[in-house]
């Protein structure tokens, strides 16, 4: 067939030839010429061409999108799908473009005219079409955010169209199906290749997401003084997981931020490994270890070791970095140590011993857990747990002790009720053993013991935790602490109450208070120091056998634990605030923040003129921060302003790390565990950074979507 005229060669036959597709005979059929104007027919080979694509498609100006070669050199012969097929050649870019210069041709428009205006009309509807197609983009876009940001999974066991449950994503986007003409018409009538709701799709448009998001911390980032935090834990896969935070300071908040960095896999746990993990971090985000004033890691070896530890290959990098040993790992392994871990304060250690039995014996069974509960009804007692006890959760001693003091008759009551309800032998020995160990003096006291002080760490720990926290503060609340601690020693007050409930509830269910054991003269010399005294009362003899060791062992923890490397900063800083620094201590914060001296000094000099009345005296930097600003000083104090910036970036903890631990269970469940360590670092960090994630720019998450394959997509974006 040729090119003279200007018509589609619709050839009429009173009977086309037949060809068998499958069972069934089909032929071409006259009538599709009435649906579809530019179709023609060639008798000679049985073959449907596009007259305009045929004539026009090698003349387009602008080239763009996939060209079905069966309409216009091949011919289509599939008469099984032609309708389809002819439906969907119409909406091709190519055939869009030939129609347009058909329809030039039959009005006899100059050529140079059609030209420009074809070009102008070709333009414009393939704008109109991105912009369609970009429409849609951000509907998807924007369950992905949903999605990532809450947490949730996307994809389902079946996902065919009949199934109940294809997954939340598929089920959203068959929502919005409903309500959205944008959605009904991309999914009824766009092409079915270019659907854009496959799980390669999905992945792509999360890790869109989350390459946003990190370019948006490398901005905030760049010529930053930055502090990196990391921790380790294993997940529900048995894979050893890394968190890595990063602590700057923001000049738009004034205040210093925490966001998550990254979630990576370790093979090994080495200091090597770890470390260069840590600076394939840091260069990834556009920074070098000149950038970095001080890490926060916990204790372990290979962290914290100064030979050789991650720590010490951190100096290397750079002398100035500042190792923080993390505050509440250290409080907790404090109370670790002076609890659990010293056998020589014999009823503390045993009395931990059983409220971890108590929470075995009545957690450890369903059944056992519900009689808990029914007793606790019974006796109009709020519902609640019990807990277990952590080598690394650092609230859940307090925790454990409260909720068997708070249910301490109700825990005797389960007990007793099991022992005598239960039909499996080995029960009832522990139940006895159980009562024996609770109707006990010295489990009581203990009890009674244990609670404020514990009460007083659980509440320092949780300031601890607080993102903001500067670690002049941290230490405060340490020193505090340790106060309030050695005043319960001193306190008799405290201490006679402590006794007189334990006697109380010793006389409530019926439990002797032993009497002081006569001692007898040793046939030889005796170096133990419990044997130096001799008690008339079991009221003194638990008072210096057992609560002065506890508190002197608590306190003596926190002075060797929190004695760290950066104490000398911060009490130069503390002192700084104070304006009580001596010449050591402006050439030690001159040193490490690379201060001009004779500034800095006169900035302090001015401050303390400026301090009437002792109104700017122990204030936090936090304060010092927002008073600068307020005030229009902060170029003026720019040395004083300097060292608050950059002793506030210096962490207390890494607490966000394993707040960001919390959110890792959240995200990989047992249902989950398959995922592969990209796709599960792509979703950590927006549902860890929601604000950063809700705030996200659509038109960069599609531009870099664009970018993330080496071709251009099927829909124009």
């Amino acid at each position: 067939m040729g090119f003279g005229n200007t018509r589609p060669c619709q050839v009429h036959l009173s009977l086309y030839p037949r060809v068998k597709f499958g069972d069934r005979f089909r032929s071409f059929q006259k009538s599709w010429y009435e649906t579809f104007k530019w179709l023609e027919y060639s008798e000679s080979i049985n073959a449907a061409f596009c007259f305009c694509c045929r004539a026009f498609s090698s003349n387009n100006i602008i080239k763009k999108g996939h060209i079905d070669q069966s309409f216009i050199k091949k011919g289509f012969t599939n008469w099984k799908g032609a309708t389809e097929a002819f439906r969907l050649h119409e909406k091709s870019q190519c055939h869009i473009d030939s129609v347009i210069s058909w329809e030039n041709l039959k009005k006899g428009i100059p050529i140079d005219v059609k030209l420009d205006k074809q070009k102008e009309i070709t333009l414009a509807a393939r704008e109109k079409i991105r912009l369609g197609n970009r429409d849609i983009i951000k509907r998807l876009i924007d369950v992905i955010i949903i999605l990532t940001k809450s947490g949730c999974s996307f994809r389902g066991h079946l996902e065919h169209e009949d199934s109940v449950n294809k997954g939340l994503f598929l089920e959203i986007v068959d929502l919005l199906k409903r309500y959205d003409p944008i959605i009904i018409n991309h999914l009824e009538h766009g092409p079915k290749n270019a659907q854009y709701l496959s799980g390669k799709i999905q992945n792509e448009l999360i890790a869109s997401v989350h390459n946003v998001m990190f370019q948006e911390i490398c901005k905030r980032l760049n010529g930053q003084q930055i502090a990196v935090m990391a921790d380790e834990t294993s997940d529900c896969g048995h894979i050893e997981q890394m968190a890595i935070v990063v602590r700057y300071f923001d000049d738009v908040e004034n205040k210093p931020i925490e966001l998550f960095i990254s979630l990576q896999r370790l093979e090994t746990t080495d200091a090597q490994s770890i470390f260069n993990v840590l600076n394939t971090i840091v260069h990834k985000l556009k920074l070098d270890w000149l950038s970095v004033s001080s890490v926060c890691f916990d204790g372990a070896a290979a962290m914290a070791g100064h030979i050789s530890g991650v720590q010490s290959r951190c100096k290397e990098k750079n002398s100035k970095i500042l190792y923080v040993h993390c505050f509440a790992h250290c409080l907790n392994l404090v109370l670790v140590d002076s609890c659990i871990s010293r056998k020589e304060n014999s009823m503390i250690f045993d009395f931990f011993g059983t409220v971890q039995i108590i929470y075995n014996f009545i957690e450890g069974s369903p059944s056992r857990h519900a009689v808990f509960e029914k007793i606790q009804k019974s006796v109009g007692v709020k519902l609640k747990t019990l807990k277990s006890l952590s080598t690394t959760k650092w609230a859940c001693r307090a925790e454990a002790v409260t909720a068997i003091r708070d249910n301490f008759s109700v825990i005797i009551q389960t007990v007793n009720e099991i022992n005598y309800s239960t039909k499996q032998p080995e029960i009832k020995p522990k139940g006895k053993g159980i009562i024996s160990q609770c109707l006990n003096f010295n489990f009581i006291i203990c009890l009674e013991l244990m609670h404020p002080i514990l009460q007083l760490i659980v509440k320092v720990s949780r300031v601890l935790q607080d993102p903001g926290l500067s670690i002049l503060t941290a230490l405060e609340e340490i020193k505090c602490l340790c106060l309030a601690i050695e005043n319960m020693r001193s306190d008799s007050l405290f201490y006679d109450d402590i006794y007189d409930q334990s006697q109380h509830i010793c006389e409530e269910h019926g439990v002797n208070i032993p009497s002081v054991r006569p001692r007898k003269l040793p046939a030889r010399r005796d170096e133990n120091w419990k044997n130096q005294f001799v008690f008339e009362t079991k009221k003194e003899e638990i008072r210096v056998s057992t609560m002065y060791p506890l508190i002197d062992s608590l306190v003596q923890g926190c002075d060797e634990r929190f004695n760290q490397e950066s104490t000398s900063i911060i009490t130069g800083v503390g002192k700084m605030l104070k304006f009580e620094l001596s010449k050591d201590d402006i050439n030690l914060l001159t040193n490490h923040f690379d201060l001009s001296k004779d500034e800095f000094v006169s900035e302090i000099q001015l401050l303390k003129a400026r301090n009437k009345d002792d109104i700017l005296t122990n204030k936090d930097c936090a304060f010092w921060l927002k008073w600068l600003r307020e005030n229009g000083i902060e170029t003026i104090f720019f040395q004083h302003r300097k060292v608050l910036k950059g002793f506030s970036v210096i962490p207390a903890t890494s607490a966000s790390c394993e707040r960001a631990f919390s959110k890792l269970t959240h995200i990989k469940t047992k249902l989950r565990t398959t995922m592969t360590q990209g796709r599960l670092e792509n979703l950590m960090l927006p549902y860890i950074e929601q604000t950063m994630a809700k705030n996200v720019d659509i038109n960069d998450v599609i531009e870099e979507f664009k970018r993330m394959v080496p071709y251009e997509r099927r829909l124009a974006l």
